[in-house]
C-alpha cells in the first residue's frame, strides 16, 4: 500500500501507484480508513446523521425556560409601573407647588384689617374669634414658659383646663393681688355670671390659694346676693372676707355649709336647708329663691365646689351658674341629676326665713 503526505505526491522509493490505493488525506482534517470517513482530532466538526460536518457554534440553543421567560416579563412590567407612579407623584407635587405659589402669590397683598395674623378675605366675627384663640394660644406658652414663677401649682392646672382663665393665670405673677370693686351693672332678680379667676378678686388670697381656684363658695353667694339685693357691693373677695372671718374656709370645696345656715342678717338675706331631690329643687325655685349647691368631685365637674340653681325652665330643666366653668354654665340640666350631685339645698333669699325641713 503506498501513502502519499499531505501535498499529494509520492514517496521517493514508494514505487508506482496502483489501482485501489488509499485517497490523499483532506487538507480539512478528514481521513478515508477502512471503516469510512471519519472525522481528525481537533478539526472542529463534528460528523452528522449522514456524515456531513457541521460547526457547533452555528446553532443558537436557548436554555431559558418558559417560566423564566414570564418572570423576566413581570419584572419589566414592575418596573415600568414604579417608573409611572414616581412620574404621578412628580406631576402631582408640581402641580400642588404651582398652586400654593400661585395662592400665595395673589395674596401676598392683601392683609386682614382685624388681625393680621388671619387670612385676608375672613368674615369679621370670624377673624375675631380666631384672634381670641390665637391670644390664648400665645399666653399659654408664655405661662408654661415661665411656670417657676407660680408658686401655686393649682393655676397651672386652671389654665390648662379652662381657656378662659388663660389671661388671668398668664398676668397673675405680675399683678398686685388685692381685691377691686364690681362695677358692672347689677338687676334685682337677674343672676350675673361671675367667675372665680376674675382679675378684680381672683388673686385674693383665699383658704390658703388664690381665690381663683378655691373661691367657689365666696363666689356663688355674691351671685345670689347681687339677685336678691339689687346691689354689686358685695364681691367675692368680700365674701370670702366674711367666710374667713367665721371660721369656715374649710372643706373640699374651700367653703362649709354651716355658713350658710348662720346668721346672714348682715348681707340682708336669710338661708333654709332642705334635702336635695328634683322634688325639694324645683319647689324651691318656684317660690322665687335661689339655690346654693356643694356638687361632689366627678358630678358636674372634677372637684368639689359650689354652683347656683339660677331658675327652672318652661321643660322642666333647671339653668345652674357654675363659677367654676362656662361649658357646665352654658346648658339646661335635669332637675334630678343636679340634686344627685348634692346632699342638700341652701335656699337663698331676702330677710329672714323658716326653719329647714
Amino acid at each position: 500500500m503506498t501513502y502519499s503526505d499531505r501535498s499529494g505526491r509520492p514517496r521517493p522509493g514508494s514505487g508506482s501507484s496502483r489501482q485501489g490505493s488509499r485517497p490523499p488525506v483532506s487538507s480539512q482534517g478528514t481521513y478515508h480508513g477502512p471503516r469510512g470517513t471519519r472525522q481528525r482530532p481537533g478539526s472542529g466538526r463534528l460528523s452528522g446523521p449522514r456524515g456531513g460536518g457541521y460547526p457547533l457554534r452555528s446553532r443558537s440553543i436557548n436554555f431559558q425556560s418558559g417560566r423564566a421567560r414570564r418572570l423576566a416579563g413581570n419584572r419589566r412590567l414592575l418596573i415600568l409601573a414604579a417608573l409611572a407612579l414616581v412620574l404621578v407623584i412628580l406631576l402631582v407635587v408640581g402641580i400642588s407647588s404651582c398652586v400654593r405659589g400661585c395662592s400665595s402669590d395673589q395674596s401676598s397683598g392683601e392683609t386682614n384689617a382685624v388681625d393680621a395674623r388671619v387670612a385676608a378675605g375672613v368674615s369679621e366675627d370670624l377673624t375675631r374669634r380666631f384672634s381670641t384663640e390665637l391670644d390664648r394660644g400665645e399666653k399659654l406658652a408664655q405661662i408654661a414658659a415661665n411656670a417657676s414663677a407660680y408658686s401655686d401649682q393649682a393655676l397651672l392646672e386652671l389654665a390648662l383646663s379652662e381657656p378662659a382663665a388663660i389671661d388671668f393665670v398668664a398676668a397673675y405673677p405680675e399683678s398686685d393681688k388685692t381685691a377691686q370693686p364690681y362695677e358692672d351693672a347689677v338687676s334685682q332678680g337677674t343672676v350675673p355670671q361671675l367667675w372665680c379667676w376674675d382679675s378684680r378678686w381672683g388673686g385674693v388670697d383665699y383658704a390658703g390659694h388664690p381665690l381663683a381656684v378655691s373661691g367657689s363658695g365666696p363666689t356663688a353667694l355674691s351671685m345670689a346676693y347681687m339677685a336678691i339685693t339689687g346691689q354689686g357691693d358685695r364681691t367675692p373677695a368680700d365674701m370670702a372676707t366674711l367666710v374667713s372671718d367665721a371660721g369656715a374656709a374649710s372643706g373640699d370645696s374651700g367653703m362649709a355649709g354651716s355658713f350658710l345656715e348662720g346668721d346672714l342678717s348682715s348681707l340682708g338675706l336669710s338661708c333654709t336647708a332642705y334635702t336635695s331631690n328634683a322634688d325639694n329643687l324645683t319647689q324651691v325655685l318656684d317660690s322665687g329663691t335661689y339655690l346654693l349647691m356643694e356638687v361632689t368631685a366627678g358630678s358636674l365637674t372634677d372637684s368639689a365646689h359650689w354652683v347656683v340653681v339660677v331658675s327652672e325652665n318652661e321643660d322642666g330643666s333647671v339653668v345652674v351658674y357654675d363659677p367654676t366653668s362656662p361649658d357646665v354654665s352654658s346648658h339646661s340640666w335635669d332637675p334630678a341629676t343636679v340634686a344627685s350631685a348634692s346632699t342638700t339645698l341652701y335656699a337663698l333669699s331676702a330677710g329672714d326665713a323658716s326653719e329647714g325641713e
